[in-house]
Formats: C-alpha cells, sequence, structure tokens
C-alpha cells in the first residue's frame, strides 16, 4: 500500500509517523510519570550530611542510609528529569557515584480524555 508515495509499514503505523502535520499537533502528546530508585554511594563520614542535601532536591526522598549508602525515591515527569537529577547528586561533593536501580514509568490519566 502506497500513501504519498511513501511506503508504510507496521512500526510507523503504530508510531503515529503516518499521520499529518494538522493531526499530530491536534493529539496531545502522551503524558507519563516516572517514579525511580537510586542508590548513592558517598563517604561514610559524610553521609548523613549528604542524605540532608539529598532530600531537600524537589521530588527526592531519602528512604535509607546505612554507612556509605544512601538509598533515594525520586519522581519526575520524563526519564530526562530523573537522568538531570541524578547527574546533579553525583556531581555533589562527598559522593562517589549515584546509580539508578529502577525505574517505573506510568501513564497519567487523563479525565478530560
Amino acid at each position: 500500500m502506497r500513501i504519498n508515495d511513501r511506503d508504510i509499514d507496521r512500526r510507523a503505523f503504530l508510531t503515529g509517523q503516518v499521520l499529518s502535520e494538522a493531526d499530530k499537533a491536534r493529539r496531545p502528546a502522551p503524558r507519563f510519570f516516572h517514579i525511580s530508585s537510586a542508590v548513592v554511594t558517598v563517604r561514610p563520614e559524610q553521609a548523613a550530611e549528604v542524605a540532608s542535601r539529598l532530600a531537600e532536591l524537589p521530588r527526592t526522598e531519602v528512604h535509607g542510609v546505612e554507612g556509605s549508602k544512601i538509598v533515594i525515591v525520586m519522581e519526575g515527569d520524563s526519564s530526562g528529569e530523573i537522568g538531570s537529577r541524578l547527574t546533579t547528586i553525583a556531581l555533589m561533593d562527598d559522593v562517589f557515584s549515584a546509580n539508578l536501580v529502577f525505574e517505573q514509568i506510568e501513564p497519567v490519566d487523563d479525565p478530560g480524555a
């Protein structure tokens, strides 16, 4: 099947690549909610102070501190937002590493749809 001199494959159809630009503009972008957990490795003698700084970050909760490890949970609107926050954490003083452990992505229910 040919439309506009373009072969349409299944992937293009399912991802909306066959829609006209006007159709794409009318269709709202899907919204998602991201929940991620990470382990932050720090200097053991600075763990409490770093945990306090982490708790001040937006949409970030500290769930545990043991030795040099801090477990955090982050919420965000995109993987990019989570990744940016994780990079910010990794660059903090007294932090050795910040590693994503888990990410769950859920669609946001839109009552207006």
